[in-house]
């Protein structure tokens, strides 16, 4: 049975790489800005650990260039590898605050690299991030609290705001890229007959569904006398003569075959087989599709054409698809003009 349209698209939405370096920079930018700010009140920083947070500034810095810089190459780990050292920054500035209630409201730096873990990273460090905020939500709270009520208090409830805020964004990320997965499938498949349409036979799909074949056939297929059908019987007749063409092509198909309604009532089967299997198929396809639009009298023709890969996964999509799709079409021509109901192959170098 011939792939669903939804197995021919990109399953994940994968973000811009240079946005989320951008939003990496300007993340770790803004708390340099503060973190400044808090340098320059005699009140903020304890005894003794000036030069500590301005460390914790000039390495803030250095991965807000650093990100501008080089993020849009840095993976998802290399990435969250960046997160944890800006973890690690806040935890200092925490420790170097010396009011108490100063360094609790600093917990607050820790939102921002978990909102941008939920947004922009794979789920599984999303999870490592919740993990390192709650151990170091303990250890900042464990400084400050008086006891371990206290102590469980004060660390619950950053906590829980963090996580919390990090499984929205991530269940909001899922809600909408199945939402995007959605639209993907609906702008490559005919809503009629549930096949891909002509835009889902793209050159990168083609190419995708081929890749490693020996051969690359096409068949193309039209119903004969389609306008009669529609004058005799209605549009509607029509219409479900369309929708019993492509669900016996379905059918009748293998699951990696691409299966195509390119217009009208001409549709196209994408297949690696050499001439002598397209051939077969095509034969095959034609006596079924008597079957299928039988309460209507119709038949089909098939042009077929046929490529030999020289070295698999090499060939040029751009060329071979149109290439193999004017070669087919010369055949289903020639079949129209022998009479119809027949297949005509142009085996090629196949």
């Amino acid at each position: 049975m011939a792939s669903e349209p939804s197995g021919q698209i990109a399953d994940e939405r994968r973000s811009d790489p240079g946005r989320r370096a951008r939003v990496l920079s300007w993340m770790t930018l803004g708390g340099v800005v503060l973190g400044v700010v808090a340098a320059l009140d005699p009140t903020t920083v304890r005894p003794g650990w000036l030069f500590a947070f301005a460390g914790v500034i000039v390495a803030s810095g250095l991965v807000a260039v650093a990100s501008r810089l080089w993020g849009a190459r840095w993976s998802d780990p290399q990435t969250f590898g960046v997160v944890l050292l800006l973890d690690v920054l806040v935890m200092v500035s925490i420790a170097a605050n010396q009011d108490r209630t100063g360094a609790l409201l600093n917990v607050v730096m820790l939102l921002p690299p978990t909102l941008f873990t939920a947004v922009f990273l794979a789920r599984p460090l999303v999870r490592g991030q919740e993990a390192v905020v709650a151990v170091a939500c303990g250890a900042v709270m464990g400084l400050v609290a008086d006891s371990p009520v206290q102590w469980l208090s004060l660390t619950g409830l950053p906590v829980l705001s963090f996580v919390a805020a990090a499984e929205t964004v991530l269940v909001l990320r899922g809600d909408l890229s199945e939402v995007l997965r959605s639209l993907a499938r609906l702008s490559v498949t005919d809503p009629l007959t549930g096949v891909l349409n002509r835009r889902g036979l793209s050159p990168e799909v083609f190419d995708r569904a081929t890749r490693t074949a020996r051969y690359r056939s096409v068949v193309l297929l039209d119903i004969d006398h389609f306008k009669v059908i529609n004058d005799l019987f209605g549009h509607q007749a029509g219409d479900r003569a369309l929708e019993a063409i492509g669900r016996g092509l379905l059918q009748e198909t293998r699951q990696d075959d691409l299966v195509v309604r390119l217009g009208g009532e001409e549709f196209a089967v994408v297949t690696a087989a050499d001439a002598d299997e397209t051939r077969i198929l095509a034969e095959r396809l034609r006596e079924r599709a008597v079957e299928w639009i039988a309460p209507w009298s119709g038949t089909v023709s098939i042009g077929t054409a046929t490529e030999t890969v020289r070295t698999p996964g090499t060939a040029a999509p751009h060329d071979s698809l149109q290439v193999l799709l004017d070669r087919a079409d010369r055949c289903l021509y020639q079949a129209k003009r022998a009479g119809r109901n027949r297949v005509v192959a142009d085996r090629g170098d196949g």
